[in-house]
């Protein structure tokens, strides 16, 4: 028995039945959809965070004076920038799921260093 056959035995009801299953799948695609960039924003908020205790142990070695702070932590989002901007190419060459392993592989190195570390 084919799906279009047993649909039509059902009739209004697995229509409906179909429509709805259609939807669910839809709604939990829309949710990963929305909620992987919800996730990215608070990962890159706590790197920011991050650079404001890398900047205290800049500011004791070097006495950087408020202006030269302003320009290291501009030029650590600058460079994030670049690196997401650069990231699209990297992904339309090698791939979308092989760059996302990677990311995550070089992402959790250092993060567990940091964790050890403390």
């Amino acid at each position: 028995m084919t799906k279009s056959s047993h649909s039509d035995k059902l009739g209004y009801a697995g229509v409906r039945l179909r429509a709805l299953w259609a939807m669910e799948k839809l709604s939990v695609w829309f949710c990963g959809l929305y909620t992987t960039p919800c996730l990215t924003g608070l990962l890159y908020g706590y790197d920011t965070v991050s650079i404001s205790g890398a900047i205290d142990c800049l500011q004791d070695k070097y006495a950087l004076s408020p202006a030269l702070q302003g320009l290291v932590i501009s030029s650590i989002m600058i460079g994030g920038v670049i690196g997401a901007g650069f990231s699209g190419f990297l992904s339309d060459k090698y791939g979308r799921r092989r760059g996302t392993g990677r990311r995550a592989k070089s992402s959790t190195r250092p993060r567990l260093l940091r964790l050890l570390a403390n």
